[in-house]
């Protein structure tokens, strides 16, 4: 017999045992999961059959036996759900004829749904669903229906929330939610709410993760979100906008909620919507309940609209100190630096970048702003305009410094070097008011730094 016809003939043994074997009433799966007498020494003989075969990709000597152990013992063995979709998975991948690939791949469904109704106990009702939502995907491919993907993951996240397994559950759920809200515009408030949902269970994994120490998980799940976040920043349903309408009338209602503040603001800031006045009166509610770096963030923008700096530098303060993420704190710091210089407020500018370096010493950047700072002082600081050149000496210490902590930065940093150092006392200059290359000179005013004199 070729192969074609055997699997032809399995499925044929599939119609008549499902037809003419209806499980025995008699059976009692916890009592007796492998029936009583002649049924359990069959049972057992089938179970071995069936392992053997199976485990040597041998699918059509398994099936025989899988098929009387699923329909006389189903709850003997969890091995009949782990191999049984395998089995009629093989034989889907194998036939030809569609009405033929549908009734296999619905009896792959149907032992996932069995498989929840005996072992559900033993694994989790969701990572069930989860695993049969995959192979759902994966014999469908481009065809799957993605609405029959979104249901049996929804099912199956809400079922495991933040202890989800297998983590791209999420993702691939996400993937769904998006797929849906593209082909009908009517569910984009669906595809929103399943994203804050969705990242709220996430954040709590993560964090249950870091703290047991189980780093490759954390990191791995950091990666399932950042591709969920990219998805939702480009799918159109988060534009400003949006999330303005989408928020104004749920901040009220939820002023006393602290997760669904910090989602809120996390998710506007996400694209860019953090100088709305609906996003400063969560960040204001959040502070009051308590205090964190998501609101104080809020509160100095608010601030800085408001032109009220001094307000501004405490609440980025208070925002760098409360971040956990110490390369965040240090961002949150440069960017009252920028804000500082921008205002042309020199001293403050470079205090705030020293106050970035504190949270991460290896952020370059912060050493590139303040070169800057003094390249554009270069001509206030001596009273002598032939000594501007010195002032360029302490930008380039600050950007040599940025390359030996920051690789990231090294060709910015020798860009600058390059047109700094063009910009040193020439030799002569230097003859004719007594400085000498390798000494030390003080450079006043605000810098007040000494360095090492450099002539070109």
């Amino acid at each position: 017999m070729n192969t074609k016809k055997l699997l032809l003939s399995g499925l044929a043994a599939i119609a008549v045992v499902v037809a003419a074997s209806a499980q025995k009433t008699e059976y009692d799966p916890v009592k007796a999961p492998y029936g009583h007498g002649e049924d359990s020494v069959k049972c057992r003989l089938n179970l071995s059959l069936m392992q053997t075969s199976a485990k040597a990709e041998d699918y059509n000597g398994a099936l025989n036996p899988w098929l009387l152990v699923y329909e006389n013992c189903p709850a003997s063995s969890k091995n009949i759900y782990i191999y049984g979709p395998r089995i009629f998975k093989a034989f889907y991948t194998s036939e030809t004829d569609a009405a033929k690939k549908k009734e296999y791949l619905d009896k792959v469904m149907e032992i996932y749904d069995s498989r929840i109704k005996y072992y559900s106990k033993d694994d989790a009702r969701g990572m069930i669903l989860a695993y049969k939502a995959y192979d759902y995907i994966e014999l469908m491919g481009e065809r799957a229906d993605q609405s029959v993907v979104y249901g049996m993951l929804n099912e199956a996240i809400e079922d495991m929330k933040d202890q989800m397994n297998p983590l791209d559950a999420y993702s691939y759920f996400m993937v769904a939610s998006l797929s849906e809200y593209l082909s009908d515009n009517s569910k984009k408030d669906r595809y929103i709410s399943d994203y804050f949902r969705v990242m709220g269970y996430v954040d709590r994994a993560i964090a249950a993760f870091r703290s047991a120490n189980d780093e490759t998980s954390a990191d791995y799940l950091s990666q399932v979100k950042d591709g969920i976040v990219k998805g939702f920043v480009n799918s159109g349903a988060g534009d400003c906008k949006t999330l303005t309408e989408y928020y104004a009338d749920k901040v009220e209602p939820n002023k006393e909620d602290k997760g669904f503040l910090n989602d809120m603001l996390d998710a506007m800031g996400s694209v860019g919507c953090s100088e709305t006045d609906l996003y400063f009166t969560a960040a204001e509610y959040l502070y009051a309940l308590e205090p964190s770096a998501g609101a104080a963030l809020g509160l100095a923008n608010k601030s800085l609209r408001d032109r009220d700096y001094d307000t501004a530098v405490k609440y980025y303060g208070d925002a760098a100190q409360m971040e956990t993420d110490k390369n965040k704190a240090s961002d949150y710091m440069m960017q009252l630096a920028g804000i500082f210089s921008n205002q042309r407020n020199f001293a403050r500018a470079r205090q705030a970048a020293y106050d970035a370096l504190e949270y991460n010493p290896s952020n370059g950047e912060a050493y590139i702003l303040i070169a800057q700072l003094y390249a554009s002082s270069a001509a206030n600081i001596f009273p002598e305009p032939e000594k501007a050149g010195l002032v360029y000496l302490a930008a380039v210490d600050k950007l040599q410094k940025a390359r030996s902590v920051d690789p990231g930065v090294v060709d910015k940093a020798n860009n600058l070097i390059n047109r700094y150092s063009a910009a040193f006392m020439d030799t002569e200059t230097a003859f004719m008011m007594g400085i000498k290359a390798g000494e030390s000179v003080f450079i006043p005013g605000w810098i007040g730094e000494t360095t090492t004199v450099r002539l070109r």
